[in-house]
């Protein structure tokens, strides 16, 4: 049977620590662990298992045919456990004279020989497993290759917490700044609540995977951020806006762009594309671009109608609070100028 083989182990390494170094997520750690670690020993297989808890989780895997991707094996009964609980690598030329082994579980796959290494020493989180289809006996040195891709692989998930950590800060600290921005504008923070939560549901309704749809509904309570640059004598002013004074009102939409810009987290760059677009309208005559149709991104046109909804059914000290009937036939007027007609098909089918 054909193995995947590398001319040079070490340049190998090197070049997966390179791209471990630059990982920004977990499932991006794995796709170069899964494959990087087959060919570093030229194996017909390997996974890559994460600790959760008392159980092993085989969370990816590159073979030649399935092993146990998505399953979790009790740490005491799965030799990947085994390299954990013993903080060591393990190289076992037959599987089926090592009672360390689960044969049950590995009868229906290729696998006779293996080695298997912790990832990190200390307090191991996982474990990186190389598979072989004949009886072969690792090398030491092959032991080492892995025991080093395991060892970069356990700084790049400590590096990744680090920027989910902080991601998560910067987005809770600009979701302070734009509750702030509602206060400064005789709103509260139920509505920005209010925003993202019509904006979830019809995204929904449109289509969007759950994924996309959770970053729709921590991005969008951003749409307005920019409204912290505009004056208070303008933004708070109770009589009607002059031609200068609502100019200075839109710049909040760029203004709220820059001040989400330069940043890698996928939340803080939709908030970035609803901020600049969510006063664009359908037909081209919104702001501050003039974006028409299509061309205006899909997040940005569903905030549009989840804030003029919430807008309208809100009080404020200068209205009165709309019924839902009142603000539906509204934006139903408004369906194909201001709106995506898409989009007021799909919160009419939600609240008609």
């Amino acid at each position: 049977m054909q193995q995947t083989t590398t001319p040079d182990p070490s340049l190998e390494l090197i070049g997966l620590v390179q791209r471990l170094s630059l990982a920004r997520s977990l499932a991006e750690i794995q796709s170069i662990v899964r494959s990087g670690a087959r060919r570093l020993t030229g194996a017909d297989g390997a996974t890559f298992v994460l600790r959760d808890g008392d159980k092993c989780f085989y969370a990816d895997e590159d073979a030649i045919e399935p092993l146990w991707k998505g399953q979790r094996f009790p740490l005491g009964q799965c030799i990947s456990g085994w390299a954990m609980n013993n903080r060591r690598s393990v190289a076992i030329e037959d599987i089926y004279v090592d009672d360390r082994i689960p044969h049950a579980a590995y009868r229906p796959t290729f696998v006779k020989s293996l080695a298997m290494v912790p990832i990190r020493t200390l307090e191991p989180v996982g474990a990186i497993g190389n598979y072989w289809a004949h009886q072969r006996q690792p090398s030491d040195h092959e032991l080492d290759l892995l025991q080093a891709l395991a060892d970069s692989t356990a700084v790049a998930i400590e590096n990744v917490q680090v920027y989910d950590q902080l991601d998560a800060a910067r987005t809770e600290t600009l979701q302070c700044l734009a509750r702030a921005a509602e206060y400064r504008d005789g709103a509260t923070h139920e509505h920005t609540e209010r925003v993202a939560g019509l904006a979830a549901q019809l995204a929904t309704e449109l289509g969007w995977t759950a994924e996309r749809v959770e970053l729709l509904r921590l991005a969008a309570p951003l749409h307005d951020i920019g409204k912290l640059a505009v004056a208070d004598a303008v933004l708070l002013k109770a009589g009607k806006l002059t031609d200068e004074e609502f100019d200075q009102v839109k710049e909040h939409a760029e203004a709220g762009a820059s001040i989400l810009s330069g940043t890698h987290s996928d939340v803080l760059q939709m908030g970035r594309e609803i901020a600049r677009t969510h006063h664009e309208w359908w037909d081209g005559s919104g702001y501050p671009h003039g974006l028409r149709g299509a061309d205006i991104p899909d997040a940005g046109r569903i905030v549009a109608l989840a804030d003029v909804y919430d807008a309208l059914t809100s009080p404020r000290p200068y209205k009165d609070a709309w019924t839902h009937e009142q603000a539906r036939d509204e934006i139903v007027r408004l369906r194909g100028r201001h709106f995506d007609p898409a989009v007021v098909d799909a919160f009419l089918r939600l609240r008609p």
